[in-house]
């Protein structure tokens, strides 16, 4: 049977080759003090340009939006000059590659800014998570709790970095809209005690999204925009599933439909959700709950292997796989899946750092016939 991951696809007006998507990963090869992008990165996501659509690691829409040592940033020209050499490396591979714009938020710390201010983020409440700092993880401060005007400039930041990443040829962006982070900040319950029209019912919750979204699409055609979101909590701290969770998601998602986007990136709940307000959406029960709410493309991540990815796209053709850490030691993943070769062995020493050693060093396949997986897998959506 032909696999359905192979298979061209049209995303928004964007042919596609095949469903396999690169995921957004950090990888930390930007230690600059501009955090402007390096001739490696260029490297590494050329490396990966058979993708049908990359990713790109999350770029600070702004200086205020930093918070993990060694990321770029994509909000000034050196910076986007930098990223225009990354995607002339993709595209002349025949690859194509989407911007992820991100801003942290209360994922930060005092020491990330010259004047040691304390990040942003929607109320002063201190999420109790970690920050990736040069010298290792620190505990998350109590942030600042942004002001309307500063509401108001971080969606211009928004609008600027979307300007430059068409400028630097990028195919499309997505906005991060998920985990921990800014929006996503907003967005819970836990980390947002506003009372103003960001704050309180789920619709002022989510308004700083739709505003971003808005101000993202005075760039950018809705069929290249794309947002990553959704019910992701985390075990520990302020973003453990409350009773707003699952309803404020399906809030976004309803809306969200409302925009003919590329697509809505969908992460499997892979945390132990049996104690939780979202108990029912474990593994590819998120699939099937947001399935009935969302219709356009939805992008699918987090513990999806290639045999499982081959069953959930044959079960819905608007669906496409993303994969992070199959992509970090599977340069052709794509060729890999297309002849069911064996993946390299991870190396998570190599994840976070400077160097290409676990980056741009692993093997592609053989001339030699490789060797080839069982035919075996997990279960299908029902």
């Amino acid at each position: 049977m032909d696999n359905p991951l192979l298979k061209p696809y049209l995303l928004g007006d964007l042919a596609l080759p095949n469903r396999i998507v690169m995921a957004p990963l950090t990888r930390t090869r930007a230690a600059n003090p501009g955090h402007v992008p390096t001739a490696l990165m260029g490297e590494y996501y050329a490396q990966r340009a058979s993708a049908g659509l990359i990713i790109s690691e999350g770029a600070w829409v702004s200086e205020a939006g930093q918070g993990w040592h060694g990321a770029p940033g994509i909000y000034d020209e050196v910076q986007g000059a930098a990223w225009a050499r990354v995607t002339a490396a993709v595209r002349e591979r025949g690859g194509r590659i989407f911007a992820q714009l991100w801003h942290q938020g209360a994922i930060s710390h005092s020491s990330f800014f010259t004047d040691a201010r304390l990040p942003l983020s929607a109320s002063a409440i201190n999420p109790e998570q970690q920050v990736h700092l040069a010298g290792g993880l620190v505990r998350t401060e109590t942030p600042q709790a942004m002001t309307v005007a500063d509401i108001v400039q971080t969606i211009a930041d928004y609008r600027h970095a979307s300007r430059i990443a068409k400028d630097a040829g990028f195919d499309g962006v997505q906005i991060q809209a998920g985990f921990l982070y800014l929006i996503n900040q907003f967005l819970n319950v836990s980390t947002n005690q506003r009372t103003d029209r960001y704050g309180g019912s789920i619709p002022n919750r989510a308004r700083l999204l739709f505003d971003i979204l808005d101000a993202v699409l005075e760039v950018w055609p809705s069929e290249r925009v794309g947002v990553k979101t959704g019910p992701m909590t985390n075990e520990l701290g302020l973003f453990v599933a409350n009773s707003s969770t699952l309803a404020t998601a399906e809030y976004v998602y309803a809306k969200l439909n409302e925009y003919q986007l590329s697509h809505v990136f969908v992460m499997r709940q892979m945390a132990d959700l049996s104690a939780t307000p979202l108990a029912a959406l474990a593994g590819d029960a998120v699939i099937v709950h947001f399935r009935a709410i969302y219709s356009g493309t939805m992008i699918l991540n987090v513990g999806i292997n290639p045999v499982h990815a081959r069953e959930l796209a044959a079960h819905d053709d608007r669906i496409l796989v993303a994969f992070g850490r199959e992509y970090i030691a599977n340069p052709d993943l794509v060729e890999r899946i297309r002849v069911g070769a064996v993946l390299n062995d991870q190396r998570p020493a190599g994840y976070y750092g400077s160097s290409p050693e676990g980056y741009t060093d692993y093997p592609f396949l053989p001339e030699e016939p490789p060797t080839i997986l069982p035919k075996s897998g997990e279960a299908v959506l029902p």
